[in-house]
């Protein structure tokens, strides 16, 4: 399907923009089983005349020079400088998205780093695992008084 839209004259015919007939003459072209154009035909509602005339336009280049001359008419008209600036400004992009994946890298190895020595810092304050009954009494004080219980 062609996500070109065809617009239309004050006399109400259908007015095809060039990128709808480069697309539909690239269908055209690819169109290599039997029956293939025809269908193509019926999709868009489109007379054999009317292609056969976009044909003959792309063969003797009249289509291209209507290209260019479109293009030059483009209120989106690029410059050279604005060529340059653009490309310049997509490396730039790129390289930009480079550094933020390193640093989201190395916040999480980072994230990962801290937890673990939370945990060893953690683990290491608890004392060792003694069995209540087996503590001497500064042990069993000392852990009534991390537990809060004393």
């Amino acid at each position: 399907m062609i996500d070109v839209e065809v617009g239309r004259t004050p006399t109400g015919n259908r007015s095809f923009p060039i990128a709808f007939k480069v697309e539909f003459i690239r269908q055209w072209d690819d169109c290599t089983e039997w029956g293939a154009k025809t269908a193509l035909l019926r999709e868009y509602n489109l007379p054999k005349s009317t292609v056969k005339s976009w044909l003959r336009s792309r063969d003797n280049g009249t289509l291209t020079a209507a290209m260019v001359k479109a293009a030059d008419k483009s209120r989106f008209k690029m410059e050279n400088r604005e060529r340059a600036e653009l490309a310049r400004l997509r490396t730039e992009n790129d390289q930009l998205k480079k550094k933020v994946a390193q640093s989201e890298a190395v916040q999480e190895i980072l994230g990962k780093a801290y937890e673990l020595l939370e945990g060893m810092t953690t683990s290491s304050d608890e004392g060792p695992d003694i069995p209540v009954s087996g503590m001497s009494a500064t042990e069993y004080a000392s852990w009534l008084h991390r537990k809060g219980l004393s």
